[in-house]
């Protein structure tokens, strides 16, 4: 015995199927904006000669060994993560606005939906307070300047919109990078 499709024997009930929307509860109400926020861009720390004449020994050291090892190629990137780091420690970050709304975090131009965020901490770096949200897509984390009294207002907002408030144990290239910043100091 056939089947028969409600959709195709019945004109009226397809002009009706068609006519349907599916509607995402994230988009089906108006953006509110529950909190508002001016911050540097990034993290930013004035460094001496002291650091940078340092990085350029580190530097001239590893590219010749990676020269010798692999060719120019490698010797080639060491030196524009170089340049990458002596522009952003000469050029200060701009103001940037940051927004959270009923949708989720509004920076930079960008919404990044609640729905796509898993956890989040805040910690103190160079006297700053730093908001980190691991996002599921890509850039993979979200990196937010905050001021010290919005802090109880941003955990409040997260947490009611289900985002987990929980900072990730450290992996073992957290643990390196550590080890190396104490036992090489750059400045």
């Amino acid at each position: 015995m056939a089947r028969k499709s409600l959709v195709g024997s019945n004109p009226t009930a397809s002009a009706e199927f068609a006519k349907l929307e599916v509607m995402d509860p994230e988009t089906s109400v108006d953006e509110k904006v529950l909190l508002t926020w001016r911050s540097a861009e990034r993290l930013f720390k004035q460094r001496g000669k002291e650091f940078y004449s340092t990085i350029i020994v580190l530097g001239v050291l590893i590219s010749v060994i990676l020269f010798f090892i692999e060719g120019i190629m490698p010797a080639l990137v060491v030196w524009a993560v170089i340049f990458v780091v002596w522009a952003t420690g000469k050029t200060p970050p701009a103001e940037s606005e940051h927004q959270i709304t009923s949708w989720g975090i509004r920076t930079a131009g960008k919404l990044y939906r609640f729905s796509g965020m898993t956890i989040f901490w805040l910690e103190e770096k160079w006297n700053k307070t730093v908001l980190r949200v691991l996002l599921m897509a890509f850039p993979g984390q979200l990196v937010l300047l905050v001021n010290k009294e919005d802090e109880a207002k941003i955990k409040k907002i997260l947490s009611d919109n289900r985002v987990t408030m929980q900072k990730p144990e450290p992996t073992w290239t957290d643990n390196l990078v550590k080890w190396f910043g104490e036992k090489i100091p750059l400045e």
